[in-house]
C-alpha cells in the first residue's frame, strides 16, 4: 500500500468514526429530549416581580433559578415534610387564584404571552425532585411555592427585622 492510499485510508477512517461519533450524540439528544422535554411555564404578576428581583439579587439567570426555587421547595419538603405540605397546599391555591387575575394566554398580545408564558427544559436532577414532591402535573405550582418561599427567605424576612427596629 502506498504512503497516499495510506492517508486516504486514515482519512475515510476518521470521516466514518466522526460520522459515528456524531449520530452517536444526536441519538443521546434526542433521547434526553424525550426524557427531559420542554416544560410550559405560566407566570404570575407578583411571580414575575420576584422572579426579577431575586434573579437580580442572586445574580443567576432566569432558568438556573427557578431550578434553584425547586430545590429550595425540595429541600424544605425533606427536612420538614408536613409543615411544608401545607404550605405547598396554601400557595397552591393563591397561585390559582392569581394565575386567574391574569388573562388567558390565547386573548393576549404576543408581548403578554410572552411575558407571562416561557419554556423550560429542567435538569434531570431537578425532574427527579419534581417527581418525589408528588408535582410533576403541578410544575407552575411547584415554581410559585419555590419563588415564593425564596422571597420570604430572602427579601421578606429583613423587611420584617428592619421595621421592628
Amino acid at each position: 500500500m502506498s504512503r497516499e492510499d495510506k492517508v486516504t485510508t486514515q482519512i475515510k477512517d476518521f470521516l466514518v468514526d466522526n460520522a459515528i461519533e456524531n449520530g452517536i450524540k444526536k441519538v443521546e439528544e434526542e433521547k434526553q429530549e424525550t426524557q427531559n422535554p420542554d416544560i410550559e411555564l405560566r407566570y404570575t404578576n407578583s411571580e414575575l416581580e420576584k422572579i426579577r428581583k431575586l434573579t437580580s439579587i442572586l445574580r443567576l439567570g432566569k432558568e438556573l433559578f427557578l431550578e434553584s426555587a425547586i430545590s429550595y421547595v425540595h429541600f424544605l419538603f425533606s427536612e420538614h415534610k408536613e409543615s411544608i405540605q401545607k404550605i405547598i397546599d396554601e400557595e397552591s391555591e393563591k397561585y390559582q387564584a392569581e394565575l386567574k387575575e391574569v388573562s388567558p394566554i390565547e386573548n393576549m398580545s404576543k408581548k403578554d404571552r410572552d411575558r407571562f408564558s416561557g419554556k423550560i427544559r429542567f435538569s434531570p436532577e431537578t425532574s427527579n425532585k419534581i417527581e418525589q414532591l408528588d408535582m410533576k402535573d403541578r410544575i407552575n405550582e411547584c415554581l410559585f411555592v419555590g419563588i415564593n418561599l425564596l422571597y420570604k427567605q430572602l427579601v421578606g424576612e429583613f423587611k420584617t427585622v428592619n421595621q421592628e427596629k
